[in-house]
């Protein structure tokens, strides 16, 4: 790398340069590689399959699927706004759940999910039509027990099918009443209670936390 750097080209392709490195290593890497692009004011094309790294790294991503750009645009962009199931699913881990758009309510659309409604903000959707995936990230989500106070979009009738500790947040499982299971991430920020296997429980989250993609695209693109 210093004998390329020292010619000063216009710019540097990196073809995964951190893929042999373990963990600690490979992140202790990312901040010296993007501290040494920053000092030299280097463009750096950073190829890599491990979406962490990309969104650690990069200024601008470019999300690739089968030789063609699938979405471009910042790293906060491309996770909070995917435009494709391709991309909600590659980068982060997506609860995408069907719905059809039943109306409009100001600069929200309204999605019939289930029998129980939602609002998205118009903004965030992709959808060409009436069917749409309304998407949700895992750590959007606020989990309580049945019979606690929810605000914003609610969805009812939840029970925890699985839990695991990981440090910073616990991981539920909770299976719904039209049988699809969502994923939840509940940060460990304070001291009340884990919810237990079997409990039920009622999600909620803001519309603004909340993305609509086309219904018509496999739901699990992208997510292999």
């Amino acid at each position: 790398m210093a004998r390329a750097i020292v010619n000063k080209p216009a710019l540097l392709l990196l073809d995964e340069p951190l893929g042999a490195l373990d963990l600690k290593l490979r992140r202790q890497m990312q901040i010296e590689l993007k501290w040494i692009q920053t000092e030299i004011g280097i463009t750096f094309v950073h190829v890599t399959h491990d979406q962490e790294e990309a969104m650690t790294m990069a200024d601008t991503i470019a999300v690739m699927n089968n030789g063609k750009i699938e979405q471009m645009g910042s790293p906060d962009e491309l996770y909070d706004s995917p435009k494709t199931k391709f991309v909600a699913n590659f980068l982060g881990q997506s609860n995408l759940i069907p719905g059809t758009i039943s109306g409009t309510d100001g600069d929200n659309l309204i999605i019939d999910l289930y029998g129980t409604k939602v609002a998205v903000p118009k903004k965030r959707s992709s959808a060409t039509g009436n069917s749409a995936l309304v998407g949700i990230r895992p750590e959007k989500f606020r989990i309580s027990a049945e019979g606690k106070g929810a605000t914003g979009n609610v969805l009812t009738g939840g029970v925890v099918s699985d839990v695991s500790y990981i440090g910073v947040s616990t991981q539920y499982q909770v299976e719904m009443p039209w049988g699809k299971e969502l994923m939840v991430f509940e940060q460990n920020d304070d001291d009340e209670d884990f919810l237990r296997k079997g409990e039920k429980v009622t999600l909620s989250w803001e519309p603004v936390f909340s993305f609509v993609l086309d219904g018509s695209e496999n739901a699990t693109s992208g997510s292999n």
